[in-house]
């Protein structure tokens, strides 16, 4: 956030006020151009730079203006920020050191009382704000917490955003834009404007979109639908948080990489730990600071690409806005700033880190261990949150086959076993070797995990896995559902996608009269985790949900069924 980054030009501030946080505090290009070595010793390759654009600059009912995303004027630089000469200075620097940069771009509305507003009213929907967020046609044609929408299927909308999109390909020479607000914008507009830029700028310029949502199928369907070639994984953000910031179950993260065979490729997926729109992670893992290192490393060393908001490797923290928006601070030899830096070295360095397959080997409660693979080399990733050591066997060829070279965190590995100290994350390289099992095993992780494959389908990489669930029978006209992410669960739809069980005919040996058997039989990807609940329909369509947390199901590759006993 440009603004709360580094005041570099004192010349332009206008009304500073740095003890309010809705304010601006003076933070410009100028302050980004001094701090390129700060941002290339750290590791980083891309820049990517909230709104730079002429925009409201007055607080509206209390809320300031200084994040830039109430723009009035997308044909002009904020004169708070700089000029469109600094801002081509900040690209060209970038380009000369191998770097990147990427331009915030707000196409689904525009600033409270913009002058766009008057000039052009018939380009705006007017449908007043958006009072269900669960219906689609108010997300896309209504106003986001009042602010003017734009109507972008209009021809003249279109041309006009097209317009100012290219005039700052043409005068900045970017790298891509990042879209602002996909969730309220038709996927079809998104897809042609991406067709559009890259026609102009080249198959390379990127289109990175925000769709601020948990659904990793809905996301999976806009990162399909929208033309764009990265978009962030709020999914995986809500997982990372829940584990290493409230003690969830570790099968948290690897059902939701398990999922990853839903996106078209699950590598160009932007992983990040806060953002500017979300508390801070050194405030959400408050009660246990360690905890927050834990969540960056796994993060800088997990698929995908990692993003790092301003000040999180330096701990700033706060909780909703504004206060997740502080000034940037310099801390020499901050502990998260000096991990940050030799995870990103160890990811550059590791292609298995960078651009990586990977398989889930071993979930229990309290630890997860998950492999990378790129071809010639294998990184495991371990995790253990409990407050015991772990003693893991390793599967098959690993155990045999490979010497594993611990690169970071705590981990041992002797004789086949695995020892992860407690509340603690580990990576560990293989070191090559001729083991003719280890060989077939890591060539086939060189190529795309079985998880990756089309959902559903038969092959070898999938498992018949068998539910009983044992309980109550059920009266006339219930159903007994079994509701979980992914495809074969309905992703969480429980009107008429969840797989329905079927009672056995009698009562199971050993259970009362009173407690039925049903059964239901699934094929689902191997090497894969599968987070799932029971849930009872009515008649009239009422539901009653399983109590108690999320069940997690490991599938390890197998010709047998797998099967697993639920109570209800």
């Amino acid at each position: 956030m440009v603004d709360r980054f580094a005041d570099g030009d004192p010349s332009n501030n206008q009304n500073i006020d740095r003890d309010d946080p809705q304010a601006f505090h003076g933070g410009d290009i100028q302050g980004l151009l001094d701090h390129l070595d700060y941002f290339q010793d750290l590791g980083v390759s891309t820049l990517w730079l909230s709104p730079v654009f002429q925009m409201r600059t007055q607080p509206f009912h209390g809320w300031g203006a200084y994040h830039g995303y109430w723009v009035w004027d997308m044909g002009k630089v904020e004169p708070r920020f700089g000029t469109q000469a600094l801002l081509r200075e900040l690209s060209d620097q970038l380009h000369a050191r191998g770097m990147r940069l990427l331009l915030d771009m707000v196409y689904n509305h525009v600033g409270y009382d913009a002058p766009l507003l008057l000039d052009k009213p018939g380009w705006f929907h007017h449908n007043g704000s958006i009072s269900d967020w669960n219906d689609p046609v108010q997300l896309v044609e209504y106003d986001v917490h009042g602010l003017p929408d734009l109507a972008q299927e209009l021809p003249e909308v279109y041309d006009y955003l097209l317009r100012q999109s290219l005039d700052w390909i043409s005068r900045v020479q970017p790298d891509g834009f990042r879209i602002d607000a996909v969730r309220h914008m038709p996927l079809s507009f998104t897809a042609k404007l991406a067709s559009d830029l890259r026609a102009r700028a080249g198959e390379g310029f990127l289109m990175l979109g925000e769709d601020f949502q948990g659904d990793p199928g809905q996301l999976a369907q806009a990162f399909r639908d929208g033309g764009f070639g990265a978009v962030f994984d709020f999914p995986l953000y809500y997982a990372m948080i829940d584990v290493f910031c409230r003690d969830a179950n570790p099968g948290r993260i690897a059902a939701l990489l398990s999922l990853d065979r839903l996106y078209p490729d699950p590598n160009r997926l932007v992983t990040f730990l806060d953002n500017h729109d979300l508390p801070r992670l050194a405030s959400q893992c408050a009660s246990d600071p360690e905890r927050a290192g834990q969540a960056l490393a796994f993060q800088l060393t997990a698929r995908g690409i990692p993003s790092i908001t301003w000040g999180t490797e330096m701990g700033l923290k706060g909780g909703g806005e504004p206060e997740n928006r502080g000034d940037m601070r310099f801390v020499q030899r901050y502990p998260l700033h000096r991990q940050a830096k030799a995870l990103l070295a160890l990811r550059s360095a590791h292609p298995a880190l960078s651009s990586g397959h990977g398989r889930i080997l071993d979930l229990g409660p309290e630890h997860l261990v998950y492999s990378r693979e790129a071809p010639g080399e294998m990184a495991l990733l371990a995790l253990n949150t409990g407050d015991a050591v772990a003693d893991l066997a390793l599967p098959g060829p690993v155990a045999t086959g490979v010497d594993l070279s611990p690169a970071w965190g705590p981990a041992t590995v002797a004789q086949g076993i695995m020892r992860l100290p407690a509340r603690s994350f580990s990576v560990l390289f293989h070191r090559r070797n001729t083991h003719p099992g280890m060989a077939v095993w890591v060539g086939a992780l060189a190529e795309p995990a079985p998880s990756l494959h089309q959902a559903g389908s038969e092959s070898s990489e999938s498992r018949t896995v068998i539910f009983r669930a044992i309980g109550p029978a059920l009266e006339p006209g219930m159903e007994l559902l079994l509701t979980g992410g992914g495809p074969e669960l309905g992703q969480w739809n429980h009107d008429g996608d969840a797989p329905v069980f079927r009672p056995a005919p009698m009562p199971s040996p050993g259970n009362s009269c009173e407690q039925r058997e049903f059964s239901l039989e699934l094929l689902l990807p191997a090497d894969s985790v599968v987070e799932f609940k029971l849930v009872m329909r009515h008649a009239d369509g009422r539901l009653r949900w399983q109590e108690g947390a999320n069940h997690y199901l490991f599938i390890p590759p197998g010709d047998e069924p797998l099967e697993t006993i639920l109570h209800w």
